[in-house]
């Protein structure tokens, strides 16, 4: 199997920004996390459509929240950042590691934003310096 041609994003972005995609919930939709390096305002949208060949985006972005803040004045989700989105809650959840020298062992930690500005800041614990995922994985295995 081979994919077919880059499909377009809602933003343009650069290499020092801080880009993750994510499955939505309910399948059918995908999500993608932007965080521009230079104004760290973190931006999520949601797919309305996808097709082989082309995909739309909603007309109105899910989340735009300026991590200023609430967060750091120049705090940015590291890449390799995962997150999934709850639509009918308005939140996104961020799990990312705890990028302060001050702060060692590295810890893991899960931000949860809500559409309305709101942040909670969870502690996940001690990072064992692996690759941190976290992503619904929409009916592809079946419970038992």
């Amino acid at each position: 199997e081979t994919f077919g041609p880059r499909l377009p994003l809602p933003f343009e972005f650069v290499q020092t920004d801080t880009v993750s995609l994510s499955v939505v919930r309910g399948g059918g939709k995908l999500a993608v996390l932007f965080q521009s390096w230079d104004i760290l305002e973190v931006e999520i949208w949601v797919t309305s459509k996808i097709e082989p060949d082309a995909v739309t985006w909603e007309s109105k972005v899910f989340l735009k929240v300026s991590l200023r803040q609430v967060i750091h004045p120049m705090f940015q989700f590291l890449e390799g950042s995962s997150f999934f989105i709850d639509e009918e809650k308005k939140v996104a959840i961020v799990i990312d590691k705890e990028d302060d020298l001050n702060i060692q062992p590295t810890r893991n930690t899960a931000y949860i934003i809500g559409v309305d500005g709101s942040l909670k800041k969870v502690d996940l614990g001690e990072s064992t310096y692996k690759p941190l995922a976290c992503s619904y994985l929409p009916s592809l295995i079946q419970p038992n």
